[in-house]
Parts: structure tokens; C-alpha cells; sequence
């Protein structure tokens, strides 16, 4: 019996890893889709990484006109323990930016490799202020994305989508 439970307990903590896995995974192409992509350094900047560890940098996405698509490959596995596994990080070094966080300098270089939320003129510091009519400007996000995404319910649809995948995808289990 003692032999059985010791097996059971491994794999609850195996297949709540792998659902944590699975929800990083959910909310870094949620982060990407709702996001902007401009020339997709910064979409492709997200990391799932241990509590206090430093994100890496830029990746490349398969084509110049992709835009970056997560997969489990990008979330290292961790140990089963107390407290916060993963955080999930940009480690673009325009991330504040993107993010709406600070004001930026921007210049038009071509096109987006995700369609525009708004194209007109620049009325503001930050990356999202882009008003509808005549300029060279372009917004591939709505302005103030990143908190409407953390608070407007996205986050938590995310969470718990890729939570529930990821016990589907475990051994043993059905979601």
C-alpha cells in the first residue's frame, strides 16, 4: 500500500508540473496574441523562468513575417517544491516600452509582421498612443494591453485553460 501511494504521489506531482508547463505555455501565446508585434523581438521575449532567475534575450522566430509560437520546449521543467515555480518575464530590451510601461522613441521601418490596431499619427511618448487618420504610425496592440490583459479577465482564462490541458496531457489523467 505504502509502495502504491509513494507511486500516486509522483505522479499527482509530475502531472501539476506538467499542468504549470502547460499554463506558462497558454499565457506567453496569450501574452503574444494580445501583444504587440512589431518586428517580433519582443513577442518572442517571453520566458517561463524559476523564481529569480534572469530571462534570456531575443529569439528569432521561424520567418521574418512569424510571429513567435510557444510550446513546452520553452519552460524548463522544475522540482516539485513550495512556492512560486515559474515567473513568466519579457527579456526584450525594449520590454518596458512594448509594455506601455515608459515612454519610447519609435521609427517607421516597413511593415508589422502582425496587423495593425491603429495607423495614423503619434499623439503621445508611449507605444499604444496612435490615433486613427493620416501619419506613418503604427500600433500593433491596443495602448495599456498589458494591464487590461493581467486584470480584464485574460490571464485567468489562460491560466486556467492551460492548467486544465496540462492535467489532460499527463499520465493517468483526464482533464
Amino acid at each position: 500500500m505504502t509502495r502504491n501511494l509513494k507511486f500516486l504521489v509522483k505522479d499527482i506531482e509530475e502531472a501539476t508540473i506538467t499542468a504549470a508547463r502547460t499554463a506558462c505555455v497558454q499565457i506567453m501565446n496569450g501574452l503574444v496574441e494580445v501583444g504587440p508585434a512589431y518586428k517580433g523581438e519582443f513577442a518572442s521575449s517571453w520566458y517561463a523562468v524559476e523564481k529569480g532567475q534572469a530571462p534570456g534575450g531575443v529569439r528569432k522566430p521561424g520567418r521574418s513575417t512569424d510571429v513567435y509560437k510557444y510550446d513546452l520546449r520553452n519552460v524548463p521543467k522544475t522540482k516539485f517544491k513550495a512556492g512560486t515555480w515559474y515567473e513568466i518575464v519579457n527579456g526584450a530590451p525594449h520590454a518596458a516600452v512594448a509594455m506601455d510601461l515608459v515612454d519610447g522613441v519609435f521609427r517607421y521601418e516597413g511593415g508589422p509582421i502582425k496587423d495593425p490596431v491603429n495607423e495614423g499619427s503619434r499623439y503621445g511618448g508611449r507605444r499604444g498612443e496612435v490615433s486613427d487618420g493620416s501619419g506613418n504610425s503604427v500600433s500593433t496592440a491596443e495602448l495599456d494591453w498589458w494591464p487590461t490583459y493581467n486584470v480584464g479577465g485574460n490571464l485567468q482564462k489562460d491560466l486556467a485553460k492551460g492548467v486544465q490541458e496540462g492535467f489532460g496531457k499527463a499520465r493517468g489523467f483526464k482533464a
